[in-house]
């Protein structure tokens, strides 16, 4: 198993994930996209997290809906969360 950042990782995940063709099916991405695309979510999450701890949990959550999930989407995650913030960060709602 690769570890869950590299690309190696993504096809795997792509392949899992989008094993049927249809309507909503991201393009394969090219190395450097999906590293990009890696940093940003990274980046999402780090301004997720501070949303969350400055206790803005209406804004947190608009975030996630709108950019974190299409991040995840689009880089065949089902869920960034155990992979981007530490361990009880997340506030229940």
């Amino acid at each position: 198993m690769y570890e869950f950042h590299t690309y190696e990782a993504y096809l795997d995940r792509y392949r899992t994930f989008w094993s049927e063709e249809g309507d909503g099916r991201p393009s394969l991405m090219e190395e450097s996209e999906f590293n990009r695309c890696m940093k940003l979510l990274q980046e999402s999450y780090d301004n997720y997290r501070g949303l969350l701890m400055s206790g803005q949990e209406e804004e947190a959550a608009g975030f996630y809906g709108r950019v974190i999930h299409a991040l995840e989407n689009q880089l065949a995650i089902a869920d960034g969360t155990d992979n981007f913030l530490p361990p009880g960060s997340m506030i229940e709602s």
